[in-house]
């Protein structure tokens, strides 16, 4: 077989092409979940939730030989399916319909493109490093079962002042603030403007502007703490915590985690879920010492698009 790579072309992917290229991207997840995995990308397909535009592939004459895909997320921010080759091509089209689909991404006014894998090891990880990604951080995917924990708030000294959407300038400034000197993927300070990541916290589980709060200590906002509901997995999401540089090392974030604990139990739900930089220790710490463990490890690659 020829393995000339300026014989193929790199194209969106057709509407007739569709079902064989998802069945290429998912070909290498267990086989008991791609009719499932499918069937989901389908669904949010016809229903417009996500969109195929940055469906790509590889075709070397009429036969599709790679996909790859950059779901787009609210935010400009795009998730990376890596490149899933069919049987016999080379990582020269992988590399190369990779930096075809960062090519669409950025026309498509994307800020970054993500990926999350589960090691460093994997060739993807190789390629996205080949192509001009960044090994950003290591995430720990932390739970905690909350019929046991305990909820008590002795020795509260911060307040929780619920937000409400008329007050997006000042959370907005507020998390820019929380962002400084951040142990937090800091390769992501100053990417986005606050108005996309505000928008991409919003569409992480069900976002309710009563679950999302000012913290204040003596009438002054100290921090944030922002909270969505997954109700089909029974479990709410601390999607993020942050203490202004002057305020820390106070124990307001332990008393915001116990505070999240306590709302998302009261809430009749079964755990809360949180992800962390695996560096940023102050935070590993204090999420270990209020009863969180580690579920799951991944590795987290960025590309930057220019303005």
């Amino acid at each position: 077989m020829s393995h000339n790579l300026d014989s193929i072309e790199y194209a969106p992917v057709s509407d007739s092409q569709r079902a064989a290229a998802l069945a290429l991207l998912v070909s290498q997840e267990p086989a008991t979940e791609r009719a499932g995995r499918i069937a989901t990308i389908l669904t949010a397909l016809r229903s417009g939730t996500v969109s195929a535009d940055t469906l790509v592939g590889a075709n070397r004459g009429e036969r599709l030989i790679a996909v790859a895909w950059g779901q787009i997320l609210p935010g400009r921010t795009a998730l990376l399916w890596s490149p899933r080759l069919a049987a016999n091509e080379t990582d020269g089209v992988a590399d190369r319909l990779q930096a075809y689909l960062d090519e669409q991404l950025r026309a498509a006014g994307m800020r970054m493109a993500q990926a999350v894998l589960s090691d460093m090891k994997q060739p993807d990880a190789k390629r996205l490093l080949r192509v001009g990604y960044e090994h950003a951080a290591d995430l720990l995917y932390l739970i905690c079962p909350l019929e046991q924990v305990d909820t008590s708030f002795a020795g509260l000294d911060v307040d929780f002042v619920p937000y409400a959407n008329s007050e997006r300038e000042r959370l907005s400034a507020l998390v820019e603030r929380t962002y400084t000197n951040t142990l937090d993927v800091p390769a992501l300070d100053g990417v986005r403007d606050m108005s996309d990541v505000l928008q991409g916290y919003e569409q992480t589980g069900e976002y309710s502007p009563d679950r999302w709060f000012f913290i204040q200590h003596a009438g002054e906002d100290v921090g944030c703490l922002l909270l969505n509901d997954h109700p089909m997995q029974q479990q709410w999401e601390l999607v993020y915590l942050g203490i202004v540089p002057e305020s820390r090392g106070n124990g307001w974030g332990e008393q915001a985690t116990r505070f999240a604990q306590s709302l998302a139990r009261g809430a009749g739900r079964e755990r809360l879920i949180l992800a962390v930089d695996a560096q940023n220790d102050p935070a590993v710490n204090a999420y270990t010492k209020a009863g969180f463990f580690e579920l799951l490890r991944r590795s987290v690659f960025l590309k930057i698009f220019g303005t």
